[in-house]
């Protein structure tokens, strides 16, 4: 068996932080997604390697299991070793191919190699003449009705209204298939949903939600942060702006004068809604802009604000 390398299947370093990880698959999921490469075989292997990856990686549990086994045993890119060393053995499918390669499955299938084991057992079992002596005794076996797992993304705006969504998954034949689901109102960010029936062979798929953000814009439990543009005459001297929140409403939101980036101008009950009808706050943060392209008349404008101006936070002391 060929040891996978997930972090080189997503492009990432071994040290990536999650988010890293994060933007690595959107990235190449969006390149390599079937719908985007209709009929390329290719793509749709690359489709499903970077999903495995993915399940491994952006799961801190699973992440830290791979990294024990893959340092304990100094497995490299590509490196082939024998399952059975540790106790695994393939078995036959007579409904089709699993859902997941033969590496993944070992280490994360139903009768997986566990942590702890993993510990035990490089202790205990590396000879002192080099290499191993033993395996380890949790060997998977065949079941029928296996439950499988699976992400997906969810845009801020369709987890808090809901809605359908089509999830494309490898099927128990090996082939891609595609699944309705129902985005519940107010889903949160790692909440799961239990697909009966879409797993392996009549089992379950287990569909964790991860709420996606646009750019300038945060969601801290319910409280949602989404910055403002404000030019900078506008920070000195203050406006107002019009924003708007999830459920439609606009909102005249009044910056004051003198706010500097970063400020946060907070709108009670327009946050983010959960499935219990419970409502966090709308938190406005300024975020002063200036543009790349501007007039000899601005411009001289600035220059005459640099020589009357006496004020500069970089002399205060500290």
């Amino acid at each position: 068996m060929e040891y996978k390398d997930y972090y080189k299947i997503l492009g990432v370093s071994k040290n990536a932080t999650q988010d890293e990880i994060k933007k690595a698959y959107r990235r190449l999921a969006k390149q390599y997604h079937p719908d985007a490469n209709p009929g390329d075989k290719e793509a749709e292997q690359k489709f499903k390697e970077i999903n495995e990856a993915y399940q491994v990686l952006g799961d801190e549990e699973k992440r830290k299991k791979y990294d024990t086994f893959g340092s304990y045993y100094d497995f490299q890119n590509g490196t082939n070793f024998d399952p059975s060393q540790f106790g695994w053995q393939r078995r036959t499918y007579t409904a089709g191919p699993d859902e997941f390669s033969d590496f993944f499955e070992m280490l994360f299938g139903e009768n997986g190699l566990d942590l702890n084991s993993i510990l035990k057992g490089f202790n205990r079992r590396r000879s002192p003449f080099g290499g191993f002596t033993g395996g380890f005794r949790n060997a998977r076996t065949a079941q029928t009705g296996q439950h499988m797992e699976t992400s997906v993304e969810v845009a801020l705006q369709q987890a808090f209204n809901g809605g359908d969504r089509i999830l494309t998954i490898q099927g128990s034949n090996g082939s891609m298939k595609r699944i309705r689901m129902k985005i519940p109102a107010g889903v949160l960010d790692g909440d799961k949903i239990r697909l009966k029936g879409q797993g392996i062979n009549g089992g379950d798929l287990l569909v964790t939600i991860r709420i996606r953000t646009e750019e300038g814009q945060e969601l801290q439990g319910l409280d949602i942060i989404q910055d403002i543009p404000v030019l900078p005459w506008e920070a000195v001297l203050g406006t107002t702006a019009t924003v708007q929140s999830l459920d439609g409403t606009k909102l005249s939101v009044k910056i004051p004068p003198g706010s500097s980036t970063g400020k946060k101008l907070r709108i009670s009950g327009k946050g983010y809604k959960d499935r219990r009808g419970k409502r966090g706050d709308l938190y406005i943060r300024v975020k002063i802009v200036v543009s790349d392209d501007i007039s000899i008349e601005e411009k001289e404008l600035y220059m005459k604000l640099k020589e009357t101006s006496r004020w500069n936070p970089r002399d205060n002391k500290v």
